[in-house]
């Protein structure tokens, strides 16, 4: 089965990642199997903490301090 691997990098973003991660999660890959990972670059407002509810579900890579 093919793979496709979708990226998210997020910084800061812990008003919208409730949105977004279940939108892509949903969306159609036309028989591909699906790889989510969320990329949080150092976030400062809680991202982070936020992203831990999903670990189950995708893949969550944090950076301690932001790289840009």
């Amino acid at each position: 089965m093919k793979k496709v691997s979708i990226i998210i990098p997020v910084y800061n973003e812990v008003n919208t990642i409730d949105r977004i991660i279940p939108k892509v999660l949903a969306a159609e890959t036309a028989g591909w199997k699906k790889e989510v990972i969320v990329v949080d670059d150092g976030s400062t407002d809680g991202t982070a903490e936020r992203l831990s509810k999903w670990k189950r579900r995708l893949t969550v890579l944090l950076q301690p301090v932001n790289r840009g």
